[in-house]
């Protein structure tokens, strides 16, 4: 019997000495290690400005209320795609309005997002799903000459560049999500980048109770805290430091099941977007025999995961259905399967995982 979980944070002697530090220096609150992290991200993504949030669906409110949309304007967004997306929109006062994606990326589909564009339109927001971009240039090309904000959910693209610019600096704003299933983790934590300076003092102001620094009781505008503590930032730093290995892990776990599954009977992978990286935040595909792979190996130990329940099927969210069509969706949920990438696996786990998935997708499981 196996015993593979899902998620296992991949974690180093390195997260724990700058635990140490940060309370040594008792520096529990925003701090130097949360300053570090910042410039260390902006090297990275090659953003002009960078805040800190508490998680990533907080962090896309916050991005949303920073672009000051009309109160009550549409906004839209995949129906493929995490809870966060649909709530951060709806908890923004807006109104969010669910795409359908294409079946091969799992990205928003552009002709269809076309089609729903109208004067209540007031931004788009792509997910770079599973650790690739959207075709962003499409995209921006729709927006451009309109009204039209870009906000980038891009949660899951840490590390992934799309014609060589980061995602999340493409658009108009981007939030990244450090969860402990991303790829670097705080445990719980958010970037929000953006190349527009009025956005970033509008992002200081909302996540530092209407202030741009704190020690001071003259609070200029409005705003809350949406700020986190200098015990996750060291985490991250540490994280940060290790970030190639972290992904190198990651793409070679992804090689392995590829090896051993890229031709397999009755499974179609996931095939990132052209022209954008891939650190694959699980080892995605489709099957019909979705259930039987599920309980097979469940029944032995391996942790599984689903696609995404889609948002336009959500019992609060039906309301918010335009398209009569939104079958891809409905196909990935009904037949998507993930399986664990994390680097606390081995390669005879994932030769073992392989070797599950193959005998039910082949008609070889026989009890």
């Amino acid at each position: 019997m196996l015993n593979i979980k899902q998620v296992s944070p991949n974690m180093s002697q390195l997260e724990l000495d700058n635990l140490t530090r940060s309370i040594d220096q008792k520096w529990l609150t925003e701090g130097p290690f949360c300053e570090k992290f910042l410039n260390s991200s902006l090297a990275l993504t090659g953003a002009k400005y960078a805040v800190l949030a508490p998680n990533g669906t907080l962090g896309l409110y916050l991005a949303l209320l920073a672009l000051d949309l009309e109160p009550g304007s549409e906004v839209i967004v995949p129906s493929f795609t995490f809870y966060a997306s649909a709530m951060s929109v709806y908890f923004a006062g807006l109104v969010p309005v669910f795409v359908d994606v294409d079946p091969k990326t799992y990205n928003l589909d552009i002709e269809k997002t076309k089609d729903l564009i109208s004067s209540r339109t007031s931004a788009i927001m792509p997910v770079h799903i599973y650790g690739q971009s959207a075709d962003m240039d499409s995209l921006v090309s729709l927006c451009k000459g309109t009204n039209i904000k870009i906000i980038e959910d891009a949660a899951q693209g840490y590390g992934v560049f799309y014609k060589g610019r980061h995602t999340g600096t493409i658009g108009d704003v981007g939030v990244i999500s450090f969860f402990a299933d991303k790829t670097i983790t705080m445990g719980e934590g958010a970037l929000i980048l953006t190349n527009d300076e009025k956005i970033y003092e509008k992002l200081r102001l909302l996540r530092n109770q209407g202030r741009p620094n704190s020690g001071t009781f003259i609070h200029p505008s409005l705003g809350m805290n949406f700020r986190i503590t200098d015990l996750q930032a060291a985490v991250g730093c540490a994280q940060l430091e290790r970030l190639p290995d972290i992904i190198a892990s990651r793409l070679l776990n992804h090689k392995l099941y590829q090896n051993k599954l890229g031709e397999c009977e009755n499974l179609t992978l996931h095939q990132p977007t052209v022209g954008s990286d891939y650190i694959p935040f699980r080892f995605a595909f489709t099957s019909e025999h979705k259930e039987q792979i599920f309980n097979y190996l469940e029944s032995n130990g391996v942790q599984t995961r689903s696609f995404f329940y889609p948002m336009h099927m959500q019992p609060k969210l039906t309301q918010y259905r335009k398209s009569d069509d939104m079958s891809v969706s409905e196909k990935l949920f009904k037949t998507g399967v993930c399986l664990p990438i994390h680097g606390g696996l081995t390669n005879e786990q994932i030769d073992a995982i392989s070797s599950l998935v193959t005998e039910v997708s082949t008609g070889k499981l026989t009890s």
